[in-house]
């Protein structure tokens, strides 16, 4: 007798409009006439472009959509059985594993511990039995070390895995995951993949099968785990079947931005060991001298996050910055505009030593693009936002014109140029994020991850401005755990390890293979 897999997601004709965020402004169609079968132990794989509508569809699975978002949906949802218009998010929750986009914005205890246990009190789970679950999710995600941290005091990766722990804690039918690996580092992305294979081959031999879906960009993560692929684009499906899809559909799943599954990261060569690259002549943009830092509400046994670091980054250096999550790579850009004074050593940027300036001062020299660009932003159209760094400094009014105007362009802004920033997509706030620090034309640029979550496409057009303002002799410095990024845009490779200076030098001009930095 032959059993039918059972099903245990289906979207019929699914559609969702957001209401417009203000007076005269249209509704923003997000998902039209999705239809979708998921069978129980499946592991789906969604992709597409940025602002494809793969979030809001992890939000039609959990019941957020359309229980506690805005705006209008058509079509069914039944996830479990259970029809999403008619069942809460918390009961859908008893069933569901959900872990957003910005990991940030769903931790709210004050101990990762906490965070860990609030699912667990929340159904019910016997007290006594929660200690070895909070143990078991937080080795699987490799933050056991971490139990009784503050979510406040680690870094965007280490938060996306407690995250992922929270949401593997009560053991659902159901995960998903909505770009769950965007800010890990390739060794963190890989440890998190294969703790979900364990967790996935133990319910299975428990007779529990777990049912996947993921949203993610790094599509690497798909090679030897998902059954299906399924792309979106303008928030409609436009292809769905095995892996194979990455083959027979290669030139639209390309136009689109959606990366082909790659191996190994790039080698890259740098010139010069860690002690050699301390010395890079006297034009120093930035210049650290035996700097160190220790987070005020740290454990008294933590180790600093930046150990005694000294460091000459040369004027006009297109450095990419990396290394394992919680490294210090954070802390240390956060000390180059004040955002954090150093507790020993001094740090001098642009010729200004930065503990005798205050921050906004520092910002005629240090443009900052963080991780989150929520933030940052806070005006009330995207054409304000773009404009307002650069009116702070006093640059005319024409000119504030002018360089509004062609980044709208250069990041296809203009058709929402009045909109709120905040209510646009991920992608777009992002964009308009880049834009406002890329106006001020400071001589040095911070970004933190700025391709995080993106396709490939717009990942692309953020690189090519930051490689303008390369030209024009802005130093920038790149947060990336995208070696192929580094390989292809810096001139300079720094990689932080413990809080302290692993590798510094020039990247050379030799064959760059296949294989690990």
């Amino acid at each position: 007798m032959v059993t039918t897999p059972r099903t245990v997601i289906e979207t019929q004709g699914l559609g969702w409009r957001y209401d417009p965020s203000r007076e005269g402004q249209a509704p923003v169609q997000a998902l039209r006439g999705v239809d979708l079968s998921i069978e129980a132990g499946q592991f789906v794989g969604l992709v597409g472009p940025t602002g494809a509508g793969k979030s809001t569809l992890c939000m039609a699975l959990t019941g957020i959509v359309p229980s506690l978002a805005e705006g209008r949906m058509s079509g069914t949802v039944r996830v479990m059985g259970r029809d999403t218009r008619t069942t809460g998010v918390v009961e859908l929750s008893r069933h569901v594993g959900y872990v957003q986009q910005d990991p940030e914005s769903q931790l709210f205890c004050a101990s990762v511990e906490d965070e860990i246990a609030f699912p667990l009190e929340s159904r019910g789970v016997d007290p006594s039995l929660m200690d070895a679950l909070i143990d078991d999710a937080l080795d699987a995600v490799g933050m056991r070390a971490f139990r009784r941290r503050q979510p406040t005091q680690l870094s965007g990766g280490q938060m996306q895995r407690v995250a992922i722990a929270a949401a593997l804690v009560g053991r659902p039918d159901v995960l998903v995951l909505d770009e769950p690996t965007a800010a890990l580092d390739p060794d963190g992305r890989r440890e998190v993949m294969e703790a979900l294979d364990s967790i996935r081959r133990r319910e299975a031999q428990g007779g529990r099968p777990m049912t996947i879906v993921m949203a993610e960009q790094h599509t690497e993560c798909f090679l030897g785990r998902a059954d299906r692929i399924v792309a979106l684009d303008r928030g409609g499906v436009f292809a769905d079947g095995g892996m194979e899809v990455f083959d027979t559909m290669r030139e639209p799943l390309e136009r689109a931005g959606v990366a082909q599954p790659r191996g190994a990261n790039p080698r890259i060569e740098v010139v010069g060991a860690a002690d050699e690259g301390r010395g890079d002549g006297h034009d120093a943009v930035i210049a650290l001298d035996h700097v160190t830092y220790r987070y005020p509400n740290a454990p008294k046994d933590a180790a600093p996050a930046l150990d005694d670091v000294s460091l000459r980054i040369p004027r006009g250096a297109f450095v990419g910055l990396t290394g394992r999550n919680g490294s210090g790579k954070t802390t240390l850009v956060r000390h180059f505009d004040g955002l954090l004074r150093p507790g020993a050593g001094t740090v001098t940027v642009d010729g200004l030593d930065v503990a005798k300036h205050s921050v906004g001062a520092m910002a005629r020299h240090v443009g900052f693009v963080f991780q989150n660009p929520d933030h940052q932003i806070f005006c009330s159209t995207v054409r304000d936002e773009i404009g307002y760094g650069p009116r702070a400094l006093g640059v005319p009014r024409q000119a504030v014109t002018e360089r509004t105007g062609a980044l709208l362009d250069a990041l296809d802004l203009a058709d929402v140029a009045d909109a709120p920033p905040a209510t646009l997509d991920y992608g777009a706030r992002r964009a308009v994020a880049v834009a406002s620090v890329l106006a001020m034309r400071t001589p040095v640029l911070v970004l933190d991850e700025p391709t995080a979550c993106l396709d490939a496409n717009l990942a692309e057009r953020f690189l090519r401005l930051a490689d303008d303002a390369n030209a024009r002799g802005v130093t920038v410095i790149m947060i990336s755990h995208d070696l192929r990024a580094i390989a292809r845009h810096c001139t300079h490779l720094l990689r932080m390890d413990g809080g302290h200076v692993a590798q510094w030098g020039a990247i050379g001009t030799g064959t760059v293979g296949e294989g690990a930095v």
